[in-house]
């Protein structure tokens, strides 16, 4: 009963964090000091993944909680391509976004009013991103190749593991509630799921009817 009412807090939590992330951009074209609200962002999915993976990107990222409360009912859902998820293509996105970001702060070097904005356009650029292709794809595609995500999943890809137990019949349940569009009864040979995408939300875990899946290990009937 735990975990389940851990999940529901988290959802309801979503709805206020989720507005915060439009507040913060159209805030910061007005007073773009704000934009540095994105490093906050990126110290945060960084230093909790050392220890929880990508724990960050479960509710407390305010553009996860937007795509989750807010662009997920108009999204189609659909799986997303295997492509984008690709160690090529994430290192693609963070060597254009530091290449825009280290271009735009060079000029305005030394005016913290003025290196805000950067940030500012780089959250609003990437905020668009993510919508056309929430909508197109799944509601949570940027997430699967957000360089701050990305860090976060290298960081602490080993990280409070998923386990899988023997019980696990491998009837997909848990695959149609994963955000990250994760099946983890695919890893029920390793007894834990090697992904480090994985947003430790705990979805899967209440959704599961052969209570096959935990975060502790001596609930799952397989060690790592």
């Amino acid at each position: 009963m735990g975990r389940v009412f851990l999940a529901d807090k988290h959802r309801s939590r979503q709805l206020l964090i989720g507005i915060t992330l439009l507040l913060f951009i159209i805030g910061g074209w007005f007073y773009p000091p704000i934009g540095y609200f994105l490093l906050i962002c990126m110290i945060g999915a960084m230093g909790i993944g050392i220890f929880k993976g990508r724990n960050w990107c479960d509710w407390m990222c305010p553009r996860g909680s937007f795509w989750d409360r807010y662009l997920s009912p108009i999204s189609r859902r659909a799986k997303v391509p295997g492509f984008f998820r690709s160690v090529y293509f994430r290192l693609f996105w963070l060597g254009v976004l530091m290449t825009v970001l280290t271009v735009n702060l060079i000029p305005v070097w030394g005016d913290y009013y003025k290196m805000g904005r950067p940030f500012v356009m780089i959250l609003t650029v990437t905020t668009i991103v993510g919508l056309v292709l929430g909508i197109i794809y799944n509601h949570r595609i940027w997430c699967m190749f957000c360089p701050m995500g990305t860090m976060a999943n290298w960081l602490g890809k080993k990280k409070l593991p998923l386990y899988v137990s023997d019980s696990c019949v491998n009837c997909g349940t848990c695959a149609e509630v994963c955000r990250m569009q994760i099946d983890p009864g695919q890893y029920r040979e390793y007894g834990v799921v090697r992904n480090g995408d994985c947003l430790k939300c705990s979805y899967c875990v209440e959704a599961c009817p052969q209570h096959a899946l935990s975060f502790n290990q001596k609930d799952g009937a397989k060690a790592a």
